[in-house]
């Protein structure tokens, strides 16, 4: 009787744990979300038929799906002014995160172009493609000696044209 009962017992307990849905418990985003490449201390060049016009330097690389996240890294422009006269511009950055053309500049991102002008700020967005820089956190920075602070940061790297807003620019008078 009692091995009855348990078999009868085992019979119902099979059969309802049959019906009770279970769900998986590892997520498809996680895989997605891992890197498929890490890359340690690496130099990245951009070739043309003209000129290598582009250096990436970083610390660390982790190679995503759809983006590329770089540590510690500076991105390096050479280009002709109007007078085609040699350029260089870097972007310095501790987090730099590269989806297609578009750049993600953050913490403490500095800009240099030449001897000239340097920009800080915590955040940057570069289009590769149309060569703008873009920001919407207040920057400072010089321009030859002179010192200039604002917000939201516009400049086009081709015309280097620069616009900003709430803009203070303090001019060194030089005294003879």
């Amino acid at each position: 009787m009692v091995v009855r009962v348990f078999v009868v017992v085992l019979l119902i307990l099979s059969v309802v744990s049959y019906f009770i849905p279970v769900n998986n418990s590892t997520k498809n985003d996680s895989i997605d979300d891992m890197p498929l490449l890490v890359f340690k201390d690496s130099t990245m060049y951009t070739l043309t038929t003209e000129n290598m016009n582009r250096i990436v330097y970083s610390k660390e690389v982790q190679r995503f799906r759809d983006r590329d996240v770089m540590y510690e890294g500076a991105l390096t422009l050479k280009g002709k002014d109007k007078n085609n006269n040699d350029i260089t511009d870097i972007l310095y950055s501790d987090i730099i995160i590269k989806k297609a053309e578009l750049y993600k500049f953050l913490k403490n991102v500095r800009f240099r172009r030449d001897d000239f002008v340097t920009l800080n700020t915590d955040e940057l967005f570069y289009d590769s493609l149309k060569e703008v820089a873009t920001n919407t956190l207040p920057f400072y920075g010089t321009y030859y000696s002179n010192k200039i602070e604002g917000e939201s940061l516009y400049l086009d790297m081709n015309s280097y044209h620069m616009k900003s807003n709430n803009t203070h620019f303090e001019i060194e008078i030089e005294k003879n």
